[in-house]
């Protein structure tokens, strides 16, 4: 288990090293200019060249990736010019509004996801099948943010019941943050709730035709005990989808946040192209980058938790 563990682990800093180096070559070959924003219209060459040596933009690329790299390892993002405020503050306080987004999704879309995939799988080939496996093709298919725009059309303008944008309104308790947070939570989990439907029937079906199931069978144990045995080697495949789709959670969506006004990560990223600033781009990709590296990680070793016989794979 260790060895599998520091194995991963391993494998970890080439491929942020790698995420770190695209996000920065990206963002420098994007057009437009990131200092005309930030300029007065009369403003000189020589306050043009003083604002890009403030902002570390004068140096070469090596220099300025590395510069920026080390002090992202520091724990300095940087300074926001757009926002005249640290990143670090920025992120932070998105990055805490869109975990609460991205955990009211997670449990809505695995909830239900995998409660539909486990009963499609157990009904295979009845109407009930075909009834959710329709909801998964739909889920799948229809973008989050016309399902965002159907909620709005829907429960806001129509009946009235919940609250269009924003994550507090004027009382500002847990009561008014569960009003807000509920259209955004459907929106977003539409698509796991798809995936993981769809992948949890797929694998349960292909697990409950191996071999082993015969031998239990055999042995005389019932659907149930077989079903639980089923279930666990089943899991593996339902569990990899379920990081993907957290970290995808964690990631932010940019347009439902834009939509609903969600102070999250996406809004944040939104807000920062319009205005380019590049630091904080920089800052909030990457920071999707660790969490969705980081989340996977785990799930890998909570996969050899139920699967022993994964420690040996890679």
């Amino acid at each position: 288990m260790l060895a599998f563990v520091a194995r991963r682990l391993a494998m970890v800093p080439p491929a942020l090293i790698g995420v770190s180096v695209m996000i920065f070559i990206l963002l420098q070959v994007l057009p437009g200019d990131p200092l005309a924003g930030l300029l007065a219209p009369d403003a000189t060459e020589a306050d043009r060249q003083e604002l890009a040596v403030r902002m570390g933009l004068a140096d070469p690329l090596p220099v300025q990736y590395v510069l920026w790299l080390g002090n992202v390892l520091q724990g300095d993002l940087g300074w926001s010019f757009s926002r005249r405020r640290p990143i670090v503050e920025l992120i932070g306080t998105a990055f805490g509004n869109t975990v609460i987004l991205a955990a009211a999704s997670a449990i809505i879309g695995l909830t239900v996801g995998i409660t539909l995939g486990l009963v499609s799988a157990l009904v295979r080939g009845s109407f009930a099948d075909k009834v959710i496996s329709m909801i998964a093709m739909f889920g799948l298919s229809v973008p989050n943010y016309w399902v965002a725009i159907l909620l709005i059309i829907v429960f806001s303008a129509t009946l009235q019941w919940l609250p269009a944008a924003g994550m507090y309104g004027p009382d500002g308790d847990f009561p008014d943050l569960l009003k807000h947070l509920v259209m955004p939570a459907l929106a977003t989990s539409a698509v796991t709730i798809g995936l993981t439907a769809r992948t949890t029937r797929a694998s349960i079906i292909e697990t409950h035709g191996e071999d082993f199931v015969l031998l239990l069978q055999a042995k005389g144990l019932t659907g149930l005990q077989i079903l639980c045995h089923v279930l666990k080697n089943a899991a593996p495949p339902i569990m990899t989808v379920a990081g993907l789709q957290i970290g995808f959670l964690l990631g932010g969506t940019v347009l439902v946040e834009t939509i609903f006004s969600w102070p999250g990560l996406g809004q944040l990223i939104f807000q920062a192209i319009a205005s380019r600033d590049l630091r904080l781009i920089q800052a909030a990709v990457l920071v999707i980058a660790v969490t969705f590296v980081t989340v996977n990680l785990l799930i890998d070793i909570l996969q050899t938790l139920v699967n022993p016989r994964l420690r040996h794979a890679v």
